[in-house]
């Protein structure tokens, strides 16, 4: 049996973690707005456009829209539609791409009468191609689909048909090698229990991408597919072929009904992490509920014992996502119990990190307002170290109220520069480009900043304060190699003046982030 640790806390965290949380969208109806968290809603692109997307019953028929980000008046767009459903579309899933595109899939049906299919549309940093069908038999159902983009460029979708009956329920797997513009007309089926158990949440699949094309997806069912009782699987695409279910839970082992609510990533060695909840179905049972994490190396066997304890609660863990970024840190976000409320039944969401294979986690941060009931968490597939972890979820309209009938989409940005890795750079070349330092540090009431690039490139030089707000574009344009030097007299983009504090310097290049700490002090 593996060792069991159960560790809270990681060496280097920033006692004060600022983050930034914002209302993407108030006042919507309560209507599977941002369900279900194994389908991510938000994606930022390499270049930085940020995106958001949910299900909106207000719009006609009850259709898929996006809202971004515009970081120069730091507000989200009016929400338009991407699908085109004539009677109901939901559960979008969201995933960036390398080349700048975010891609979507949703299910949707043009009339009551209709089975729901799996559909799929790109934005390419400008417009939505026309929405398709990629989902293969429209004789049976295509639901619940997620998105994801492996690094060999290959978009993955996967769906289930639950709701078809016994022997006959499945997970399937359709591709594009071609950026979306094409799909596989095959389905790889990658469950092969043939039936969906009790619960019309099983069989909601967690997908992510690791090296070489590989892929891993993560779900839960019970073991027969008619018990209660559930368990989490996994299936391995090794860049080739599916490699087969395999179950990696054993609630029998620890006396528990349900392994479910599960999320996965793999880091740049290929080491996969599973993370699910140990839960009780029964209200009246005193035991706890566990977040537990699994992980193994991409060619060992998977064992159904879990190597770490992340949170326990007398309340079920429902939902969780987690990302790896490039640097080899692990992300993840939760939804669990507010200890401290004994009135209102609230539940929030936390994030932590962690920077050693899982080992040890940084103290869990509530990331949602506060009274706020939280739930229905995603992280963005791709963190952009020059920018941050990108996180959403929806909350009750409200203060203290429980799954309130009107909801809102809700947004928190965690800035990648308060992360403290080794270097806080991008996933190229950081001993390419040098920013060196500023001088005088601290200062009042300017600095000179010194950077230094090895050839000829466009770089943008960008003060940031310390929640991660754009404060000054000092420079934004293509500068000759060699060493630089500019000034910044302590005033915003609007010719303000800053107040004394901590700022951060990014330089950012076609290949390199790197970013110093200022202090101004007045």
């Amino acid at each position: 049996m593996k060792k069991l640790l159960t560790v809270f806390l990681v060496v280097l965290f920033i006692d004060l973690f600022p983050q930034t949380t914002t209302v993407v969208q108030d006042d919507i109806a309560n209507n599977a707005t941002v369900y279900y968290f194994h389908q991510r809603k938000v994606a930022r692109t390499l270049d930085g456009i940020l995106m958001a997307a949910w299900n909106d019953s207000k719009e006609t028929g009850g259709q898929i829209v996006y809202s971004i980000y515009d970081e120069a008046f730091d507000i989200w767009s009016p929400p338009a539609a991407i699908s085109n459903a004539g009677d109901r579309a939901i559960q979008v899933a969201l995933a960036s791409d390398e080349s700048g595109n975010i891609h979507a899939t949703w299910q949707q049906r043009n009339s009551s009468s209709d089975k729901y299919q799996t559909f799929y549309s790109k934005y390419d940093g400008n417009s939505w191609t026309t929405p398709v069908q990629i989902s293969v038999d429209a004789s049976v159902r295509g639901e619940e689909a997620t998105i994801e983009v492996g690094s060999d460029g290959t978009l993955w979708v996967v769906y289930n048909n639950d709701g078809e009956g016994n022997g006959g329920e499945y997970l399937f797997a359709v591709k594009s090698t071609d950026g979306g513009t094409t799909w596989s007309t095959d389905a790889d089926t990658i469950s092969y229990v043939g039936t969906f158990g009790t619960s019309i949440e099983v069989g909601r699949t967690a997908l992510v991408s690791g090296p070489n094309g590989r892929m891993v997806a993560v779900w839960d069912n019970s073991l027969d597919g008619t018990q209660a009782r559930r368990e989490t699987f996994a299936n391995q695409f090794d860049g080739t072929s599916w490699q087969g279910e395999v179950r990696i839970s054993d609630t029998t082992t620890v006396d528990r009904d349900h392994n479910r609510y599960c999320a996965a990533a793999i880091d740049t060695e290929s080491n996969i992490y599973a993370f699910y909840g140990l839960n009780i179905v029964s209200g009246a049972d005193p035991r706890l509920s566990y977040l537990v994490m699994s992980k193994k190396g991409w060619d060992d066997e998977w064992s159904t014992y879990y190597d770490v304890v992340l949170d326990s609660s007398t309340n079920n863990f429902r939902s969780v996502s987690a990302v790896v970024d490039s640097n080899n840190v692990i992300h993840l976000a939760y939804r669990r119990d507010v200890l401290e409320d004994t009135l209102y039944a609230l539940d929030e969401i936390v994030y932590t990190y962690s920077m050693d294979n899982g080992e040890t986690w940084s103290p869990r941060i509530p990331i949602n307002r506060v009274d706020y009931d939280a739930g229905y968490v995603s992280v963005g597939n791709r963190v952009r170290t020059a920018y941050g972890v990108d996180i959403l979820w929806r909350e009750s309209k409200d203060p203290n109220l429980n799954d309130q009938d009107t909801t809102a989409v809700v947004y928190g940005f965690i800035p990648y520069s308060m992360i403290p890795v080794v270097s806080v750079s991008d996933e190229t070349k950081p001993s390419s480009y040098l920013l060196l330092n500023n001088y005088p540090n601290p200062f009042n009431p300017s600095t000179i900043i010194n950077y230094a690039v090895p050839q000829r490139d466009k770089i943008r030089l960008i003060i940031y304060d310390a929640l991660g707000r754009v404060v000054k574009n000092l420079i934004n344009q293509e500068v000759e190699a060699g060493s630089h030097s500019l000034v910044w007299n302590g005033l915003n983009n609007d010719k303000g003046k800053v107040t004394s504090g901590v700022y951060f310097a990014r330089l950012i290049t076609s290949d390199a982030v790197k970013t110093i700490k200022m202090m101004l002090i007045k």
